[in-house]
């Protein structure tokens, strides 16, 4: 029981790659997509303290594969903040700082130059928005799976922070193939506002179903909520602040105000405004340890 409510909670801010959390596990899902198709480059992008940069470039350091990042923001931020950045400046990869309304047209000129090189790039959209990035998070529904039924356990409600939207995507879709198709999954928004962020899940989810033979459309069927963005992303109430310090020090989990804890405090104010508290719930934390280290 966790103040009365009977939560459990997937670790994937403990996901043993550097950093961990859900871009960690989405880097290792395109080391062996990479590593089968023959790649040995990627091309990707996002902001100074990205997660997925930092797990994609530290992926490519570790296979000696070229990694150019288009990273969003200015380079005296960028060379002066620690967290994610310092990182990305460790790891070996071509940072190119640039504006964010520049992304789509400075990746394509990343990919152009490294085939031009010799490379064979793949291009990664922001968040690891593709098809690796989503099947891996099947499979590890799959996981979820076997671990409850060990411990006799059943989800009513998952609930995690959903930005770029594949990581729900592909768990709403692997609660399907595994036969759990009536476990509410619900995604707290970190940045997004309701149209565009719940569209864009959605035509993941129904790509990630036709990729594995499952005739669905997922139009009513993504949870997408938007009550908790504190105005944007990486903006957050004092209210919040305080509460997830308060959960820090009563129980050593660790949010970031940027994703994981978003989607944390968006749960709990959820189960007390729609008196959950008797129904098993899942929160899936995403990680976003090394947002609270800038």
């Amino acid at each position: 029981m966790w103040g009365g409510v009977k939560l459990r909670v997937v670790r994937d801010d403990l996901y043993p790659f550097v950093g961990g959390g859900s871009k960690a596990r989405k880097a290792v899902a395109y080391e062996v997509f990479l590593r089968e198709n023959g790649y040995n480059a990627i091309v990707t992008c996002g902001g100074i303290q990205s997660n997925h940069n930092r797990a994609m470039a530290l992926m490519c350091a570790k296979n000696g594969w070229k990694c150019h990042l288009c990273i969003q923001g200015s380079e005296e931020r960028f060379m002066n903040e620690k967290g994610n950045a310092l990182l990305d400046r460790l790891s070996g990869a071509e940072c190119e700082l640039i504006r964010l309304e520049d992304t789509a047209v400075a990746m394509d000129r990343a990919m152009k130059k490294l085939k031009e090189e010799g490379y064979n790039p793949y291009y990664v959209t922001g968040g690891g928005h593709n098809l690796p990035g989503g099947t891996c998070f099947v499979d590890a529904v799959l996981e979820l799976k076997y671990q409850c039924e060990r411990i006799d356990y059943k989800p009513d409600y998952l609930f995690l922070a959903s930005g770029t939207g594949s990581t729900q995507a592909g768990i709403v879709v692997g609660l399907d193939l595994v036969g759990w198709g009536d476990v509410k999954c619900v995604g707290i928004s970190v940045a997004r506002q309701q149209g565009r962020g719940k569209q864009v899940i959605v035509e993941f989810a129904n790509m990630l179903a036709a990729h594995y033979g499952l005739k669905r459309d997922y139009s009513e069927s993504i949870f997408f909520n938007t009550d908790y963005l504190c105005g944007g992303y990486e903006k957050f109430t004092p209210e919040m602040k305080d509460y997830l310090d308060q959960t820090t020090a009563k129980t050593g989990l660790v949010f970031s105000t940027t994703y994981s804890g978003k989607g944390f405090y968006g749960m709990m104010q959820e189960i007390e405004k729609y008196h959950l508290k008797d129904k098993n719930i899942v929160f899936w934390h995403t990680g976003g340890l090394m947002n609270i280290m800038k």
